[in-house]
């Protein structure tokens, strides 16, 4: 998923009514199962709950170019969260079966299980000529299975580049040169980065909880520290001039819609205001990642042509 044309060039006050709009009355309605597309009416309800003038979203009769863009906004939100999102999410089964599938698709060629303390941590596949490794998630018994989602993301991303180089678990932050310098050092480690975490064409992360019985901070956190990389590659772009495709993919039913729609929101509005490039949720991966990753492995080769 991508930014909307419509609303990528909005400033601070429009996204400040989105968040209070949808913090003050919920992303949907109890017992609804759906996201809801917010009224001027339900706006008009929303200030009132928070106590802030309403003079900017005008009268119902003559609604402001505000308040109809932000009743565009929240029909589209809740139209691709409701008939794309909500059938793209995974539960714990139907991501195996997901991950089996791209191992066949991908020609992926098992390679052998790497243990430690007796217990297997990852499995190694070749997939054309790279050797790519998929982690095992951090549960114990029958639980203790391959990480699906990074293991769909890995293989899909070795299958288009072709060779070409990635760090599939990079244990550096992501630093950028500049006119001949160093000029920014990431907060965080990413889940992958292409070429490198050095001056990276790409970077994604990866939030996938298929087992989590709970529900709490880890999911809010994913969301913030999301806006938090976003802000800075944003900081980096504005100064070099070199796009990074920053992209965050999540997956795990219960936790994404059943328990975290409101955090689904989240993502669709950092996407739209250009926090993020793309959010991908589940079975989106098959879709949109491998255009994405040639996009990345035409980038790489006019560079290294130059």
């Amino acid at each position: 998923m991508q930014a909307d044309p419509r609303f990528g060039s909005q400033g601070s006050v429009f996204w400040a009514y989105v968040r209070a709009v949808t913090e003050a009355l919920g992303s949907s309605r109890p017992r609804s199962g759906v996201i809801t597309a917010f009224t001027l009416a339900d706006m008009h309800r929303a200030m009132a709950k928070l106590g802030r003038p309403t003079d900017a979203l005008g009268p119902a009769l003559a609604p402001s170019n505000l308040a109809v863009l932000l009743e565009e906004y929240f029909q589209y939100r809740a139209d691709i969260l409701n008939h794309q999102v909500r059938d793209d999410l995974m539960v714990t089964s139907e991501a195996a079966d997901l991950f089996n599938q791209v191992v066949r698709d991908t020609g992926a060629e098992y390679l052998g299980s790497l243990v430690k303390d007796d217990k297997v941590f990852a499995i190694d596949y070749l997939v054309r000529e790279s050797t790519v490794r998929v982690p095992m998630n951090k549960q114990s018994g029958a639980m203790r299975q391959p990480a699906y989602l990074t293991g769909i993301v890995n293989l899909i991303v070795a299958h288009a580049l072709d060779g070409r180089p990635c760090d599939y678990d990079p244990r550096a932050l992501p630093v950028i040169d500049f006119e001949g310098t160093l000029y920014a050092a990431m907060s965080r480690r990413m889940d992958g980065s292409m070429p490198s975490t050095v001056n990276p064409l790409a970077m994604w992360e990866i939030k996938e909880y298929y087992y989590t019985t709970s529900f709490g901070s880890k999911i809010s956190d994913a969301v913030y520290i999301t806006a938090l990389d976003g802000y800075e590659r944003a900081e980096v772009e504005s100064v070099t001039g070199v796009p990074i495709d920053h992209i965050i993919i999540v997956d795990a039913y219960d936790s994404w819609w059943t328990k975290g729609k409101s955090y689904s929101c989240r993502l669709v509005d950092l996407v739209n205001m250009g926090k993020v490039g793309h959010a991908i949720f589940g079975r989106e991966t098959v879709r949109e990642l491998p255009a994405l990753a040639a996009e990345w492995a035409a980038r790489w080769d006019a560079q290294i042509s130059r």
